[in-house]
């Protein structure tokens, strides 16, 4: 079990240690908005500091910058890299929020305001933890790094930059990544991995203005061109249609099968939340927890074209936008599929639709069989007296692959937040229970893995 010192430290410092994500999150950071992103890398930078870290902030031009630390100790010479990120999601819409967003306030033993959840309560509980060693032990059980950015919640686009100017700064052993949560019912969750993504705009114009909607007697109209377009891209069975789209996409090993079957699923409640009759393709609920994982996607995130108020006008519009999101799996390569995407829209005619990249990451995983996610999961079991939720990997996407691939490093999702946080919402919220409860995770976790 976790030390025993540590663990009566950090019951009696919780409260403390929620003022200090209060402080963090009274600081606007909003990265969508470029906001208050310098006055908080400064304010991060000197908590760090007062953990007993060492520190560097690292700069390039037109990123916010990403603020490090390290700290070393005597007791093992393996060592744990938190990513973290300093940077939320806009506040809006205002009028739901029972309280200021920036300015966090706690109401029955729940601390509510932007980001105390997403992602600086999750920064400040690291930094605790680290705290409450050297507070009882003198020193972390093992070597620590700190990566903290500024721009996770708009793409981490600087993030592989910052990673191949800095590479010697960020090798480790094993990667706690940034947001560790524990179901509805308080069962913790182990989270091994992320989806990659291709996220493009396709553009396509066919006239150099708008034209009167007579003219479409004799003159092209893009959307409908677009819509054309569109429907070859996926088959009837949703399946995408690009040659050499599932090449190498394999299927889960049969003792992976069976860590998702012990992955509780309600697929009725799942799909009462967002009023939909039936899974896509009419699956079922244990195809669709593997779809989940080992699926990949192509979704149409938003189109627009035309008029769009109320009322009519009669317009032939000169042209269509049109955003997509491709979700990968761990065996594709995104530059490669981009390349088969372009070949496919030039093979087909489509050679004047523009295809605009936004962003493009691989996906990552670790499995669950090695001894980081272990440890990651025994010390689940004992903190919380039960056994956690194994995720063989996210739907959602996030930039791991930079430390997983480039370092071969293993990364688990653990920390201190709960699915009903309202990450991203109004009304952010972290429990204080639950924070304490997370800490001594994380802490029973780099105990279980660097004694071995």
């Amino acid at each position: 079990m976790v030390d025993a010192r540590f663990e009566k430290y950090v019951g009696e410092h919780t409260n403390e240690f929620a003022l200090e994500v209060i402080r963090l999150a009274s600081q606007p950071s909003v990265s969508a908005r470029k906001e208050g992103i310098e006055e908080c890398a400064s304010l991060v930078e000197e908590m760090l500091r007062e953990t007993g870290a060492t520190t560097k902030v690292l700069r390039i031009d037109g990123a916010a910058p990403l603020v490090c630390g390290e700290m070393r100790s005597t007791k093992s010479r393996k060592t744990i890299l938190f990513y973290n990120h300093y940077d939320v999601q806009p506040e809006e819409p205002l009028e739901l929020w029972k309280s200021p967003p920036f300015r966090p306030e706690i109401r029955d033993g729940v601390l509510y305001g932007r980001g105390v959840s997403d992602d600086k309560g999750e920064l400040v509980s690291r930094l605790k933890v680290v705290e409450s060693y050297i507070r009882t032990a003198g020193e972390p059980p093992c070597n620590v790094k700190f990566c903290f950015e500024g721009e996770e919640e708009t793409g981490s686009v600087h993030l592989g930059d910052y990673i191949s100017k800095y590479s010697d700064l960020f090798n480790a052993d094993a990667v706690v990544w940034e947001y560790g949560t524990v179901d509805t019912k308080g069962t913790p969750m182990v989270t091994l991995g992320v989806k990659g993504m291709i996220y493009v705009e396709f553009m396509l114009r066919s006239l150099s203005q708008d034209a009167h909607s007579s003219y479409a007697a004799i003159l092209p109209s893009a959307p409908w061109r677009m819509v054309r377009l569109l429907s070859m891209l996926k088959d009837d069975k949703e399946m995408i249609r690009v040659p050499g789209w599932y090449d190498g996409v394999a299927n889960l090993a049969e003792d992976e099968i069976g860590v998702l079957q012990q992955q509780p699923f309600d697929g009725a409640e799942f799909r009462k939340t967002y009023g939909a009759d039936s899974f896509l393709g009419g699956i079922g609920d244990d195809q669709a927890k593997k779809a989940l994982v080992q699926r990949p996607t192509g979704n149409i995130a938003g189109i627009w074209s035309g008029y769009t108020g109320p009322g009519s006008k009669t317009v032939l519009p000169k042209e269509i936008h049109v955003k997509l999101d491709f979700r990968l799996v761990p065996e594709q390569d995104p530059q490669d599929l981009l390349t088969k995407l372009r070949k496919f829209l030039d093979s087909n005619g489509f050679q004047d639709v523009e295809v605009e990249l936004e962003s493009m990451e691989p996906a990552a995983r670790t499995s669950y069989k090695h001894p980081f996610a272990q440890a990651a999961i025994r010390a689940a079991e004992n903190i919380y007296g039960k056994k956690p939720i194994v995720e063989l990997g996210s739907p959602g996407t996030g930039p791991l692959y930079l430390f997983t691939r480039r370092y071969n490093m293993p990364s688990v999702d653990i920390g201190v937040s709960a699915m009903d946080g309202g990450i991203h919402a109004p009304n952010e919220n972290l429990k204080l229970d639950n924070m304490r409860k997370g800490m001594l995770w994380i802490g029973e976790t780099m105990e279980l893995f660097c004694a071995t």
